[in-house]
């Protein structure tokens, strides 16, 4: 994944780039302003053609007409390639390019972190596959928790009728954790199969899951 950043509005293009060397960076530059012009004139086609294939089908054409009219779309500014690596099969972990080489985005010591959305859902499945209930605890929204304890998760996920379906939709979400995640500054959302939209929102500092 690519991240093209401009002055004051920011493109996300569907770009495999192999390395990081000047040439491939031009070539994001260029794929981000082809982009850009394509939002100028209108051409949502184009744009959805440009996109991650499954954040396609959510822009908001509305949005998109919005931005073409503004004034907004500048130079780009920052190419930043960030890539996912994989310490386990239910563990990626984000990457960023630094100019010298490729560096952890995030601490990859830390087994239940909550500091972004995708972290978040990689403590829900790795908690709960370890029954770390007090994990799962904190997972969940404020508003959950009231009158919660972690006697009522083991229940749940181990004996009450709806155990089964806890432990598919945990499976489920695993095997979409490196799939995009849509975010803003307070909610996140990650569709899996069948339609089904994983939530988040931030709490503070950290990410809660609303539903999965």
């Amino acid at each position: 994944m690519v991240a093209v950043k401009r002055a004051e509005a920011l493109v996300a293009a569907a770009i495999v780039a192999v390395g990081c060397a000047p040439t491939q960076i031009r070539e994001l530059e260029r794929a981000g302003d082809r982009v850009s012009a394509s939002i100028r004139r209108g051409d949502e086609g184009a744009v959805r053609a440009a996109a991650i294939p499954s954040l396609a089908g959510a822009l908001d054409g509305v949005e998109l007409a919005r931005q073409g009219r503004s004034a907004g779309l500048g130079k780009i500014v920052e190419v930043r390639p960030e890539a996912l690596l994989f310490l386990s099969n239910e563990r990626p972990v984000a990457a960023r390019w630094s100019g010298k080489g490729w560096v952890f985005a995030e601490d990859p010591g830390v087994l239940f972190d909550q500091s972004t959305p995708r972290a978040a859902l990689r403590s829900l499945v790795r908690a709960s596959q370890e029954q770390r209930w007090d994990v799962l605890l904190g997972l969940a929204p404020q508003r959950y928790r009231i009158g919660l304890a972690q006697e009522d998760l083991r229940r749940a996920w181990s004996e009450g009728e709806h155990a089964a379906a806890l432990v598919q939709a945990r499976d489920r979400l695993a095997r979409h954790l490196a799939d995009p995640i849509q975010e803003d500054a307070h909610e996140a959302a990650l569709e899996v199969e069948d339609g089904v939209v994983v939530r988040l929102e931030r709490e503070g500092e950290r990410w809660v899951v609303v539903d999965f």
